[in-house]
């Protein structure tokens, strides 16, 4: 019976997530990562580095990593010279060195980052150890020096994770909304979208952000309009279908 080859995977998450919003404004698939693993083989080793505890903007990514098989890994985030630096790089290259040297019978190791810190592990791995190094990192962000060092055919462009809100849908659903409730708040109007599009767990604060920015849209082209009311003597914020007539004031 043939056996298929080991694969480990690690993942630079931060290098990954931050690339992905400058240059696309989407996120990070998890799973599109562990199907590139999969290319070569069974995936016996897959995690994911960063400050998953004290960084807002990736806090929120662990459930999808987690749905996706990952082992997330915590990385500290300290003060130096007066601002903030990262330490993944540097746990990402510790456990690097001492998987290889553990896990000889692994041959393939994928690695997902575009940060050129990594060119030297990366030649290392391929010339000393004699193993397959796979770089997958983001479109037009991967390192000169890190693609030279994995080469041309082992450099694989990704393409993460992208919604774009169906605006038209949007406003038929705050219109049908409107229907059935006096008012609507901004925030739970956009929750409320997400549950109606019944969008997975992993993937809802991503999705309630973009739909957040589709209403912003709305209301400046004019169809939405953002209102402050008092509802029992406290000021509500809520928004309406510009034309809407259905609003009364309420005290």
């Amino acid at each position: 019976m043939d056996l298929k080859p080991k694969v480990a995977l690690f993942v630079d998450y931060e290098n990954l997530f931050y690339s992905m919003h400058n240059k696309f404004q989407c996120q990070p698939d998890p799973m599109e990562l562990i199907n590139i693993a999969l290319d070569y083989g069974q995936i016996t080793f897959a995690r994911a580095y960063g400050d998953f505890e004290k960084n807002v903007y990736i806090k929120g990514e662990v459930p999808k990593l987690r749905a996706a098989s990952f082992e997330a890994v915590h990385t500290r985030t300290e003060l130096v010279g007066g601002k903030e630096k990262s330490f993944t790089d540097f746990k990402i290259l510790e456990d690097l060195f001492v998987f290889k040297e553990e896990n000889r019978d692994v041959q393939t190791v994928v690695l997902a980052t575009g940060d050129g810190h990594f060119s030297n592990i990366v030649a290392r791995m391929k010339i000393r150890d004699g193993k397959k190094v796979v770089v997958a990192g983001v479109r037009g962000s991967i390192s000169r020096e890190l693609q030279m060092a994995a080469g041309k055919e082992d450099v694989i462009e990704i393409s993460g994770f992208e919604y774009e809100v169906d605006l038209v849908h949007l406003k038929k659903f705050i219109s049908a909304q409107e229907e059935r409730y006096r008012y609507l708040t901004f925030i739970r109007t956009a929750h409320a979208y997400v549950e109606n599009l019944n969008v997975p767990v992993e993937h809802r604060d991503f999705y309630q952000k973009k739909i957040i920015g589709a209403m912003n849209k709305l209301i400046d082209s004019g169809e939405l309009e953002q209102l402050k009311i008092v509802r029992n003597d406290i000021p509500v914020n809520i928004i309406r279908s510009c034309g809407s007539d259905r609003l009364k004031k309420s005290g």
